[in-house]
């Protein structure tokens, strides 16, 4: 019931907080007493919490206990490795890739930041020109450039395929729009086929095909009339559309890392960060990765062979919402319809990621860092105000969005980076 990882990375000076909700397998997991030992630390009704000092600097196991009227219903220990941040011996290169998580680059910037500057709502620890993130994907931030590798709805299997024009191929469409992250993943239709809304941008959408659209080059009218599930149903004008671009590590449709470096005249990567994925996770408490695994295994060999020296962190998935972003996005039929089947998902994945990077074969290179239990999933997902029922004005806080954080949900994932890149980093 407790999904713990093997340990937690602390920093002196940084707040951990360790979110209950986002690690225990329980439709309530408030009905148990959730008991708590570490040597350090203070246990809260809805986190751990511990800001460690120079003194803290080494390991302490903490246990949780989940305690029902009849006694222990389960219990589970973890380590917290406490380490002072060390200016590193020399510049580290770094390539982030990732899905629709990564797309707007929110957590790689904030990593990087607070890696790299000072000052901020949170400080950094302005250990300035020591790290260079590398990527196609480019967004500023305040002047200056983050570049990573994030394409929403791809996953392991969309970076080792082609992705020139086919049937699976999505498409962006310019138009002026009201959409927000409350119509991700709504359906829409045009010319007489169904389109999922997968990234939204100003001025600019994403869409992957529907059921039954499976036309290698779809006739795109210039509306797109509302389906099911956006809260902004306004018909979405299309001002003109192209295929998505294609996968950057495909050369000759062959996966070729060392001609993505090349062509792009990229250095080398000391440390590569994965953080893959929500997309084709739809079989509902499925304990079962194998065609994850297929494709982790084979885009891990191609990027080990091109990056021998390289150190890589998969970076596990935050939890889905629980409040009501499931029925928001998809409704209550299909895949993640399912809340509690999704979230159980979302935990055996995390679990199967970090036994993956423990196998003698990748042990060596490979490491697991857990996002979800350092996410507050309670408070950090996208939500809106809405009447407690159509009779009332009373108002209560829903839901809007099944697997894409918030703003701040984004920045606590930037942070899971940042105490990463303390301990990682030589």
């Amino acid at each position: 019931m407790i999904y713990l990882p093997k340990q937690y990375q602390l920093v002196v000076g940084d707040t951990f907080q360790l979110f209950y909700r986002s690690i225990i397998r329980s439709v309530n997991p408030y009905q148990y007493y959730i008991k708590v030992v570490c040597d350090k630390g203070k246990p809260f009704p809805r986190y751990y919490t511990f800001c460690p000092t120079i003194d803290d600097v080494g390991e302490y196991e903490l246990e949780i206990s989940l305690v029902s009227d009849q006694g222990i219903v389960d219990v589970k220990k973890t380590k917290l490795i406490v380490k002072e941040p060390k200016m590193p011996l020399k510049k580290s290169t770094i390539l982030c890739i990732g899905d629709s998580l990564t797309t707007a680059g929110y957590w790689t910037k904030e990593g990087y930041r607070r890696y790299t500057k000072t000052g901020g709502e949170i400080p950094g620890i302005g250990f300035n020109d020591t790290i260079e993130l590398i990527g196609t994907c480019r967004k500023e931030f305040d002047g200056e450039v983050i570049c990573y590798e994030g394409y929403g709805g791809w996953q392991w299997k969309t970076f080792c395929m082609s992705m020139k024009e086919s049937k699976t191929t999505s498409i962006w469409v310019t138009a002026k729009h009201n959409k927000t992250e409350a119509d991700q993943h709504s359906i829409w239709m045009s010319n007489g086929k169904l389109w999922i809304l997968e990234t939204i941008l100003p001025n600019k959408l994403k869409f992957k095909r529907g059921l039954g659209n499976d036309e290698v080059k779809p006739e795109i009218e210039n509306l797109f009339k509302h389906v099911n599930y956006a809260n902004n149903k306004d018909d979405i004008i299309c001002e003109e559309y192209s295929f998505e671009q294609g996968n950057p590590f495909i050369f000759d449709n062959e996966l070729n890392i060392e001609k993505y470096l090349e062509v792009n005249n990229f250095k080398t990567p000391d440390y590569i960060y994965i953080l893959l994925t929500w997309n084709g996770l739809y079989v509902q408490y499925s304990n079962d990765f194998s065609i994850h695994e297929e494709y982790a295994k084979k885009l891990i060999a191609a990027l080990r062979k091109a990056c021998p020296l390289a150190k890589f962190v998969l970076m596990g998935i935050p939890p889905c919402s629980i409040n009501g972003g499931i029925a928001s996005n998809y409704g209550a039929s299909g895949g993640y319809s399912d809340y509690y089947g999704t979230f159980t998902t979302c935990l055996n994945y995390n679990r199967w990621l970090e036994e993956f990077t423990l196998r003698d074969e990748y042990k060596d290179y490979l490491s697991y860092v857990d996002v979800k239990g350092q996410f507050d999933v309670e408070n950090n997902m996208p939500t809106k105000m809405e009447p407690v029922n159509i009779r009332s004005k009373k108002l209560e806080e829903i839901g809007v969005n099944g697997v894409h954080p918030s703003i701040d949900g984004y920045m606590q994932i930037g942070d899971v980076f940042f105490r990463s890149l303390v301990h990682t980093l030589k």
